[in-house]
């Protein structure tokens, strides 16, 4: 796996810039589920990770943020 190839490098220079050397790094593989659909605009992004998320939608609301920039 590419990650371990450098996980030791990055958690050398974490350790060092916050000065903790009891900070470990560790991945985890996941299987992305196929929506079957492809996302080319941020409208697409939003929309796709709001139905997971349904809590994004009201913080978009509540900050007047705009997904169409």
């Amino acid at each position: 796996m590419m990650f371990n190839g450098f996980r030791l490098e990055l958690s050398a220079f974490i350790r060092e810039r916050l000065k903790n050397n009891s900070i470990q790094i560790v991945g985890e593989l996941r299987e992305v589920e196929e929506t079957g659909r492809t996302l080319y605009t941020a409208r697409d992004k939003f929309d796709y990770l709001a139905e997971k998320n349904p809590i994004l939608k009201e913080l978009k609301d509540r900050l007047g943020l705009d997904t169409d920039y």
